[in-house]
């Protein structure tokens, strides 16, 4: 009997990177620990990686590519070997783009988990194909590109550095990890002193120790940074000798940050006026002090200048660069991501995506997936014939979800790739077995802006004929006749994103990670990377692509007798976006969707704990569970988001039932800039619901 202990780090699970040990028994998974020597998670790691053999040895995993034999949705398929669904890819790709080129065809991903979005969007550019719809607006490109344009590099909290004071908005640490960032980490610098302010519509674990809690309204985070910047500048606490030497614009910023005071902001934010002073005071004079910005933050259609502001409170404190502050990290010597994805192979891709169409940031590498199910819909710009889909579940995960259903039905073929069997994948034309982390070598964290890179080396062999992402793209790019532009094995990826850095995979995989410097005050010798090389207040390049150049706040859904509520939502803890349903031991944690109502409200309404309740947009209604607690406003909601049901295979999973975008559309207001929609603060009613289907045994 052969045992071994192998050293990993997650991946599907989160965007994390904990370190992973797993016991492997005659090439079978027998258990999975957290590493508690590995240098980044210092032994931490959550329920969702620890159940990683549940998900690896599910019964309903995909084994075999599958080919649609009846009519979409009704399950009836053909299981056939790879090389055939390779032809049918390749096939049905070239006759699209023999009728209306290259436009005709596209791409969708989820969430980055290791190196298969890279080599998705390099068969794109080789193609030069402009349509790969990904999640990039509403998942950090709104802060990596409102940093950019700003300071020049995205700024990471610095908790190797003792700070003073975090600053947390929208986020939760002690429930889920950040990209790049730990929750010990965040706790390690509160058990160090640090001081806390959290910006949170709920009472979360950390604002229940915070020095200061700002109970903000969804939706209005754009309203409470400018109403700080107010304070900061108004009463002098921005540090001036950076300001003087190392901005551009802060005349501009004071006069457009002028009429925010806090008693006017407090009126929109409800946040009492001197809880928003007190907080401003507190961050501006704990020099150092971060900025721990979540996703939340990139929910709304005010989306971008929320962030722009967020930067600009760490550059008027001279906290940018500064140890314990907001740093640059720099990558590691890897292969840059731009050679990778052979960016230079489509000449003229800025100007041919559906982006420009909608006036959107030309920086963007990929179209809101949104936008790109319009396109489908409307043939315009392009009339889109094919699409292939990986790592993604859009009738659960993209907005306004029944017209991601009509885009899906209007296409001549749809080609999915994934672990499970999904409602999206049930549309499809041809599914694809998809690997899961620990059956390939990967290399995690790959082009983030973070500065690391983690060692992700298989611990077994997949199950049946499933493949990993990278070796689907890799065999159907050399199908597609760009055979010196892929490689022999998927291994070969994995060597050459290294080769920089002079190590084989298996010296990488001895490491466990590759990380850049962290540098501070770099700016002192290099200037800042942008057009002024100094922090710009008032942006040049914002100004001439025709946006705002200093911070704007925009209009602010309300509330009416229709709809008295503001709903805004929240990802379940136990699992990943729309992933993992089916996996006994985490839906045992989390086993039906659930809505936040204050108990006032709920009483008023007739609706008790755990009953069924009725959730009214003007988009759609939804049923989810009433939970019941004073930890949120009497006049807001949270829904719970991603929900289908694996058990209920016969009724399309019952997609439609609790899914949180049947309660969004496009429809509404979207950023300028990046083309967000709004997910959270949407104007909603609740009632009890009459009823709902029993629930099923979960096991599918």
């Amino acid at each position: 009997m052969s045992e071994k202990w192998i050293k990993t780090h997650c991946a599907r699970f989160d965007h994390g990177g904990c370190g992973l040990e797993v016991l492997v028994k005659d090439g079978k998974l027998v258990k999975i620990r957290a590493d508690k020597t590995d240098a980044y998670s210092e032994g931490y790691c959550c329920p969702k990686g620890l159940a990683g053999i549940d998900r690896a040895c599910h019964p309903a995993r995909l084994r075999q590519p599958l080919l649609r034999r009846g009519p979409r949705g009704e399950g009836e398929w053909e299981a056939i070997p790879w090389e055939r669904a390779l032809d049918i890819l390749v096939s049905e790709f070239r006759s699209a783009m023999a009728g209306g080129g290259p436009e005709s065809v596209a791409f969708c991903q989820g969430a980055p988990r290791g190196l298969e979005f890279f080599i998705l969007l390099r068969l794109a550019n080789l193609l030069n194909c402009p349509n790969v719809g990904a999640a990039q607006h509403v998942c950090h490109m709104p802060r990596e590109q409102m940093a950019a344009v700003t300071c020049g590099f995205f700024p990471v909290p610095d908790y190797d550095s003792p700070t003073r004071c975090v600053l947390l908005w929208g986020s939760d640490p002690q429930r889920t990890n950040e990209e790049g960032i730990l929750g010990v980490r965040f706790q390690k610098a509160l058990k160090q002193g640090a001081g806390l302010i959290v910006v949170d519509p709920l009472k979360s674990g950390p604002a229940r120790t915070a020095d200061l809690w700002l109970q903000i309204r969804p939706g209005t985070d754009d309203l409470l940074a400018v109403g700080l910047l107010h304070v900061i500048i108004e009463e002098g606490l921005f540090d001036r000798p950076f300001v003087e030497r190392w901005t551009t614009g802060f005349a501009e910023l004071r006069a457009a940050v002028r009429p925010f005071d806090p008693a006017t902001v407090s009126l929109g934010t409800g946040i009492p006026a001197e809880r928003i002073t007190s907080a401003a005071r507190l961050y501006a004079k704990s020099r150092p002090a971060m900025i721990h910005w979540g996703n939340a933050v990139e929910h709304s259609a005010n989306t971008s200048q929320t962030c722009r502001s967020l930067v600009l409170l760490m550059a008027l404190t001279g906290n940018l660069e500064a140890p314990g502050g907001n740093v640059k990290a720099e990558a590691p010597n890897v292969m840059r991501p731009a050679e990778l994805i052979c960016l230079k192979q489509f000449p003229g891709r800025i100007d041919k995506l559906p982006n420009r169409t909608w006036g959107l940031i030309p920086r963007l590498l990929t179209v809101p997936n949104w936008i790109l199910f319009h396109s489908i819909l409307d043939a315009s710009p392009y009339a889109v014939q094919c699409l292939y889909v990986q790592a993604t579940n859009p009738l659960i995960s993209c907005s306004e979800a029944d017209k991601v259903l009509q885009a899906l039905l209007k296409l001549d073929f749809l080609a999915v790739a994934d672990i499970f069997m999904t409602p999206t994948a049930a549309f499809a034309d041809l599914v694809l077995p998809a690997a899961t982390h620990l059956e390939y070598n990967d290399i995690g964290h790959y082009g983030l802006p973070h500065g690391l890179v983690f060692a992700r080396p298989k611990a077994v062999d997949p199950p049946g004929d499933a493949w990993p992402d990278i070796r689907i793209l890799n065999e159907w790019g050399k199908r597609m006749g760009f055979g010196s532009r892929f490689w022999d094995t998927e291994d070969r990826i994995l060597e050459a994103v290294l080769e920089p850095s002079g190590l084989t995979y298996g010296a990488f995989a001895a490491k466990g990670l590759l990380s850049g410097p962290r540098t501070h005050y770099s700016y002192r010798e290099k200037g800042f990377a942008t057009p002024s090389g100094k922090v710009e207040l008032h942006s040049s390049l914002l100004e001439q692509w025709g946006y705002s150049p200093v911070p704007t706040v925009g209009v602010h859904a309300g509330t009416d007798e229709r709809f008295p509520f503001l709903l805004t939502s929240r990802k379940p803890r136990f699992f990943f976006h729309s992933a993992y349903r089916q996996i006994e031991s985490l839906r045992e944690r989390t086993p039906r969707p659930t809505v936040m109502i204050h108990p006032d409200t709920a009483s008023r309404l007739g609706i008790a704990a755990g009953t069924p309740v009725r959730i009214s947009t003007v988009s759609g209604s939804v049923t989810q569970f009433a939970e019941l607690t004073r930890d949120i406003d009497p006049e807001v909601i949270f829904a719970d988001f991603g929900w289908w049901f694996p058990e209920r295979a016969d009724e399309m999973f019952a997609w439609k039932e609790s899914n949180l975008n049947q309660l969004t559309g496009a429809g509404g207001p979207t950023d300028p800039i990046m083309g967000t929609v709004q997910l959270r603060a949407i104007p909603c009613s609740i009632e009890k619901a009459e009823s709902v289907p029993a629930m099923k045994s979960r096991t599918p």
